[in-house]
C-alpha cells in the first residue's frame, strides 16, 4: 500500500519543530542498505530533490551491512541525515540501541506470522504483510530466529520490507534468480548488491550470490551512483 499524499502531509505536520531527540527516540529504527542505488543523472537528481548519500551517515554492522537509520512518523520514514544527528548532537552509534529496543518493540507487538510459498518447486518462507522492518532482523539473530525459528536457512533480501527464508542447501543459482524477479517487479526498491545470509548452528554469516560479471551491455559506470 502507498500512503496518499494527504496522510503525508498530515504525518510530516506532526512532527514537532526541530524534531527533538527525545521524540526521535521512540520512533528512530534501523534500516539496511544496499550497496548502491541507481538514478537519473546528476542534474535531474537535484531537480528532483535527490540527496548525496554521503548526506545519510551509516555503520556497517554484523553480519557484514550497511545501515542507516529512518525515524518513522506515521506513514512517513525520514532517513537521518547528518544535520539530524548535528541537531541531537549524537551520533549514528549513539542512536544504534535506541534503534534496536525499537525494532525490538515492533517485532513484540507484530501479530503477523510467516507464511510458505514456493519458486520452482522450491520452498520459500516470507513474512505476511512484508513488515517495514523485515529486513532489519538481520542485525540481531535472537529476533530472526523467534521469526523464522532456529534451523538451519538461507535468507535473501530483496527490499527493505521482504525477508525470504530458503533451505540452507539451496541452488545458489536459484536464490539469486528470486533477487533478480523481485528487481524486475520493483527496481527502485531492490537492496542492490545484498550478499546472501546464512544461518547455520544459531551464526549468521554472509555469503555471496552469484551475479552478473560486468553492467548489462550498453550501460557505463556512469550509470550508477550512490544516491537516494
Amino acid at each position: 500500500m502507498v500512503a496518499t499524499s494527504e496522510a503525508m502531509a498530515e504525518a510530516l505536520e506532526a512532527i514537532p519543530e526541530g524534531m527533538p531527540w527525545a521524540w526521535a527516540a521512540l520512533r528512530v529504527m534501523p534500516a539496511v542498505r544496499g550497496e548502491r542505488i541507481a538514478v537519473v543523472d546528476d542534474i535531474e537528481m537535484e531537480r528532483l530533490g535527490f540527496r548525496d548519500v554521503g548526506d545519510f551517515p551509516s555503520l556497517e554492522l554484523p553480519p557484514g551491512v550497511s545501515v542507516t537509520f529512518a525515524v518513522e512518523a506515521e506513514v512517513v520514514h525520514l532517513t537521518a541525515s547528518q544535520a539530524m544527528y548535528d541537531a541531537w548532537e549524537m551520533t549514528p552509534e549513539q542512536v544504534l540501541p535506541a534503534a534496536i529496543a525499537n525494532l525490538r518493540r515492533a517485532v513484540g507487538s507484530w501479530r503477523g506470522k510467516v507464511y510458505k510459498d514456493a519458486y520452482q518447486g522450491v520452498p520459500v518462507r516470507m513474512m505476511k504483510g512484508w513488515p517495514h522492518w523485515a529486513s532489519s532482523l538481520l542485525l540481531d539473530t535472537e529476533l530472526l530466529v523467534q521469526c523464522f525459528g532456529n534451523e538451519d536457512q538461507l535468507f535473501i533480501a530483496p527490499y527493505q520490507c521482504n525477508l525470504i527464508s530458503l533451505p540452507v542447501d539451496v541452488d545458489r543459482d536459484l536464490a539469486a534468480d528470486i533477487v533478480d524477479l523481485f528487481g524486475t517487479i520493483n527496481p527502485r526498491s531492490l537492496l542492490i548488491g545484498m550478499p546472501a545470509f546464512v544461518l547455520r548452528d544459531g551464526v549468521l554469516t554472509t555469503e555471496d550470490l552469484p551475479g552478473f560479471p560486468d553492467l548489462p551491455e550498453g550501460e557505463g559506470e556512469e550509470a550508477y551512483f550512490r544516491f537516494q
